[in-house]
């Protein structure tokens, strides 16, 4: 946990004093890492791997969020205030995540380095996710999903030889609920977007092209 990127600004000593709080463990892939209405005790950073965010309406309905990459805090607003978790989290892939206690982030905030960078965190998650129901308004499935890939392919993506490569595994259905469309839409969309050349897979891997 002390070698993530939100603790880079500190020094050794106060890194050592993190690394003392932090509780690691490895989550398998499918594994939940907390439920939907548990009460928010722990703040999660993820080391390695990548966990998915959804959330279940009243109705039944899966809505996914995000999906965080290592150095991303998960659920960092509880800190500030007392809630349930309004969401959960589940392993993409087999991830090594840290956590820490409500308790043990107050006490970390009061070093002004890391309370900036929280809400720089918190800050630039509420941007994506604004940005991403503004992509969702839109009435085409098939720039909603180009959209979409090209904002996970800056968040999760690798520069490789054919291009910007979305570091992670999208099912349609994965995409489908990111852009609250269904999965026949999103295959039809995907198929013209790889005819233009705006999108081309990789070992089940998307490449975004601008």
């Amino acid at each position: 946990m002390k070698e993530l990127e939100i603790f880079s600004i500190l020094t050794d000593t106060e890194k050592n004093a993190i690394y003392g709080l932090a509780k690691g463990g490895l989550l398998k892939k499918g594994e939940l890492l907390f439920c939907q209405g548990e009460e928010g005790e722990k703040v999660f950073l993820i080391q390695t791997g990548k966990i998915m965010l959804q959330k279940f309406t009243k109705d039944g309905t899966k809505i996914v969020i995000d999906i965080l990459k290592p150095g991303d805090l998960i659920c960092e607003n509880i800190i500030f205030e007392d809630i349930n978790y309004p969401f959960s989290g589940i392993a993409l892939e087999n991830s090594y995540i840290c956590a820490c206690s409500k308790k043990e982030m107050v006490e970390l905030i009061k070093d002004p380095v890391i309370l900036e960078k929280i809400f720089f965190s918190i800050n630039s998650k509420m941007m994506e996710y604004t940005e991403r129901m503004t992509n969702n308004a839109l009435k085409d499935v098939q720039d909603k999903v180009y959209n979409t890939l090209k904002q996970i392919a800056g968040r999760h993506g690798r520069i490789t030889n054919l291009g910007l490569e979305i570091d992670c595994y999208l099912s349609h259905e994965d995409i489908g609920f990111l852009v609250n469309a269904s999965r026949v839409s999103v295959t039809r969309s995907i198929n013209q977007l790889i005819e233009m050349g705006k999108l081309e897979k990789n070992n089940r891997h998307y490449i975004v092209h601008e």
